[in-house]
């Protein structure tokens, strides 16, 4: 691997920003690190799914220590919720390794920014979530067991996608389990460590098994280069964003990224980037 100081500079500059974007949002950033990534040429999704997972770590742990400051962040909740997400990582990195090409991955990829997007836009649009507080009516033994079970699909999107699946996480511990959207947040980058950690040895295991032996790709240098960054940058940008940001604002920001990131992804699949 061969990127150059330019581009180096330029993927630090960038995994800064979506670091400190994304740790006001419960988001690990790796809906933007894959795609930043794969257009910078680091290398094949199966290298860069795994790398993406440990900057994933960096900006959750960061905006963990942020969040728990303030009281946003549910630990009880978080180890209960965990099980689900750990169990849909092994699935999804498995079903990455063994079944999607470049192509599929990219495409799939896609479809997930382009409908996690939508569904965000039409929720900004509505805004109609006017009083942000918890309701404990939901937080119930019946709404706790089906939310565990359907945070798999939060950790399928993490193993399969190298993203923490906090886009899941969020809406669910929102709407189902009644939480006030700060600590759904918090609790979502708490939920996200294990999550991407435990993905990233998944693949670490895999490649070292298809291998024939423990080989370290040449890639994975970007990592102790990018987690600083990447760790500062979601420290920054959650402080800043406990004092001085709305959520809805930060929440349109956050919807633009990421359709430019599934643009840019779509003219890369046919060749026009």
């Amino acid at each position: 691997m061969d990127l150059g100081i330019p581009i180096l500079i330029l993927l630090i500059g960038l995994m800064f920003g979506v670091a400190f974007i994304y740790s006001n949002l419960g988001l690990g950033g790796g809906l933007l690190f894959v795609p930043i990534l794969l257009s910078a040429g680091v290398g094949s999704s199966k290298i860069v799914a795994p790398i993406s997972l440990t900057l994933t770590v960096m900006t959750a742990a960061s905006s963990v220590m942020n969040h728990r400051k303030k009281g946003f962040v549910d630990f009880r909740l978080g180890v209960t919720l965990v099980a689900g997400t750990l169990v849909g990582t092994y699935i999804g990195t498995t079903v990455h390794l063994l079944y999607l090409n470049e192509d599929a991955f990219k495409g799939f990829f896609v479809a997930i920014l382009f409908v996690f997007g939508g569904m965000m836009l039409r929720d900004w649009l509505k805004d109609e979530r006017s009083v942000d507080e918890d309701d404990d009516v939901k937080m119930n033994r019946t709404r706790l067991g089906a939310t565990t079970v359907a945070m798999t699909g939060s950790g399928f999107l993490s193993g399969s996608l190298g993203v923490g699946g906090g886009l899941l996480n969020v809406p669910l511990m929102v709407y189902a389990l009644g939480r006030k959207t700060r600590k759904a947040i918090g609790t979502s980058s708490l939920i996200i460590i294990p999550t991407a950690a435990f993905g990233f040895l998944v693949y670490l295991y895999a490649l070292a098994t298809q291998t024939g032996g423990f080989v370290v790709p040449s890639e994975f240098v970007l990592i102790p280069i990018l987690m600083p960054f990447v760790f500062v940058g979601a420290y920054l940008g959650s402080r800043w964003g406990l004092a001085k940001l709305k959520t809805r604002e930060v929440a349109l920001l956050f919807i633009l990224v990421l359709f430019v990131a599934a643009a840019k992804l779509v003219l890369d699949i046919f060749g026009l980037a």
